[in-house]
């Protein structure tokens, strides 16, 4: 099962859309976090087991720092600034990866591309 946590970047609408669609996922606000740091977000996610979705690129390179001092955590789904408003498609992928991580078909590892900008 995967869960989701998204940072002040992310707009209500989507977490709307997705508890709708049965996705367990709590927005920063949700929890009193919202003026928290980057490393808080990532810190607090990571103790409730959830990956992060974000558009803040600052959270590529502390994915990166986390992995070099051999710190885990449940994943960061990063949306490019240009595409984080794309409700509708957002929603349907996040979806679809839920689904598929639900069945067994998929793994959050499995979703990371290569960065043609940092993206994940």
């Amino acid at each position: 099962m995967i869960t989701f946590y998204t940072d002040s970047h992310i707009a209500k609408a989507i977490a709307v859309q997705l508890r709708h669609r049965g996705v367990d996922i709590v927005r920063c606000q949700d929890v009193g976090m919202d003026d928290a740091d980057d490393i808080e977000h990532l810190e607090y996610a990571t103790g409730q087991g959830r990956t992060v979705m974000t558009s803040d690129e600052d959270f590529l390179a502390l994915d990166a720092q986390w992995r070099r001092s051999g710190r885990h955590h449940a994943g960061i789904i990063y949306l490019p600034p240009d595409r984080k408003d794309a409700i509708g498609t957002v929603v349907a992928n996040v979806v679809f990866l839920h689904q598929a991580i639900a069945a067994g078909a998929a793994e959050l590892r499995s979703w990371r591309r290569p960065p043609p900008s940092a993206s994940v």
